[in-house]
């Protein structure tokens, strides 16, 4: 009998040792790519516009690359000076673009980033919503007229 209960004792021990203690919090923003975009196609052109800020979160680094539409091809550039704040989400970066310098200052959250974006045209206020998949770039807004074949409004 009391080799039974020193045996139940035993395999008691044994299952505490396998439960976990507290858990840590994990960081709200986990190793990852996070893509904030508005990017959209001219439709006189066919080219790009908007902009993309892909972030990069890693163990051994974070990186930022700042990509600009302007109607031809997508040029990306590396984020200098980038500087992440975990606790406010706060995020500035500049990046030495083909039409000169751009700088950010602005917030992250799961849904957008916002905040105002400074070039050579000046200061500019943005929003660029989360991208979690990637889709072909809809319409710019205000970019020309568009087809309106099938159209049952006035000619």
């Amino acid at each position: 009998m009391r080799a039974a209960g020193l045996c139940g004792a035993l395999m008691t021990l044994s299952a505490l040792a396998l439960v976990p203690g507290p858990l840590a919090a994990r960081p709200a923003w986990n190793s990852g790519t996070y893509v904030y975009a508005d990017l959209c196609t001219l439709t006189a052109s066919g080219g790009l516009g908007g902009r993309r800020i892909t972030l990069r979160r890693s163990p051994k680094g974070d990186g930022l690359v700042y990509e600009s539409g302007l109607g031809q091809e997508i040029a990306p550039a590396q984020g200098t000076d980038f500087a992440l704040d975990d606790a406010t989400k706060a995020l500035a970066f500049t990046a030495e673009t083909e039409a000169g310098p751009v700088s950010f200052r602005g917030t992250l959250s799961t849904e957008a980033l916002t905040g105002i974006l400074h070039d050579a045209a000046g200061e500019h206020p943005v929003r660029l919503p989360r991208m979690l998949r990637a889709h072909a770039p809809a319409a710019c807004a205000g970019a020309g007229p568009t087809d309106t074949t099938g159209s049952l409004g006035e000619r």
